[in-house]
């Protein structure tokens, strides 16, 4: 077959388009740091990538639930831990008025801290975090608690807030108002207003007889306390899994369209050396002339 200038020439030609069409393609790789930006270049990797990132989003929301439900789950254990110090506070003037060496005086006295020991506790359950009252259940835009004379008005529900922090996971991230008024079917303000009347009635017998109720009402916020921190610490665990996973992910994210850069610059290197040499041929070989021969 008779091989003409023409086609050493097209052929030469075709070698160097398809050389800087791979140098380019390296570049590319290089300065973006993806190897795969579009489907073409490898549709299984590039649809593998997608699925992966469309999970690491998910996920990444259900992180933001978890992390925002943490900070107000742990306002509100706060909270509660503070109700079971007022309400071991109430067993120890209730005790300390059992005794008779005290007087009508020193039992008011005492009665009055149980009151204001009251008013610290609704304080608490009236605590906000931004807009919404953490201990009032779904019913958050409204203060929970409130003060006419002696009576408390609870306006909570007994739905508590949850956040979602999983498919199909939810998470009470705080203790509804009702709950913690409800102690065993008795009212807890309506208890420890008894206690207080039976200390301004200078009753020793009354006093006496309720205060096994302080262990009731202790007990019982406690054990919603616990409730409570057993929901954080799990909500805690979550949030690790899925910052464990979300380092996985990535990792094979990388691995599917990230640009190797070692391998990416020794093609680079092979291909400018290809380059060179063809263009290094092509002048020499064009440089042969008739006149060269005469």
């Amino acid at each position: 077959m008779r091989i003409t200038q023409k086609s050493i020439f097209s052929n030469f030609l075709r070698d160097i388009n398809k050389n800087r069409s791979e140098m380019a393609d390296i570049e590319s790789e290089l300065s973006s740091g993806l190897r795969v930006r579009k489907p073409s270049k490898d549709p299984v990797a590039f649809q593998s990538n997608r699925i992966i990132q469309e999970n690491i989003r998910k996920n990444e929301q259900f992180q933001s639930n978890i992390e925002s439900g943490l900070r107000q789950g742990r306002i509100a254990q706060q909270a509660m831990n503070g109700i079971v110090d007022n309400l071991v506070k109430i067993k120890e003037v209730m005790v300390k008025g059992a005794n008779s060496s005290y007087g009508d005086n020193e039992r008011e006295n005492m009665a009055d801290q149980i009151s204001g020991i009251r008013k610290d506790i609704i304080n608490t359950l009236n605590q906000n975090y931004g807009n919404r009252y953490l201990f009032a259940g779904t019913n958050s835009g409204s203060q929970p608690f409130q003060i006419s004379g002696s009576s408390v008005t609870n306006n909570s529900n007994n739905k508590a807030p949850n956040i979602i922090a999983g498919d199909g996971i939810k998470i009470d991230i705080s203790i509804t108002g009702k709950d913690i008024a409800d102690v065993n079917g008795q009212d807890l303000f309506t208890i420890i207003g008894d206690m207080e009347q039976a200390l301004r009635d200078n009753n020793t017998q009354n006093i006496n007889n309720l205060i096994p109720g302080t262990d009731d009402i202790i007990e019982h916020v406690s054990n919603l306390s616990s409730k409570l921190g057993d929901n954080i610490n799990r909500m805690d665990f979550m949030d690790q899994q899925y910052e464990s996973v979300k380092v996985t992910q990535k990792a094979n994210s990388s691995e599917l369209v990230d640009t190797n850069f070692a391998e990416a610059y020794s093609k680079l290197q092979k291909n400018q050396v290809s380059y060179e040499s063809a263009m290094a041929v092509h002048s020499k070989m064009f440089e042969n002339t008739l006149l060269n021969y005469l």
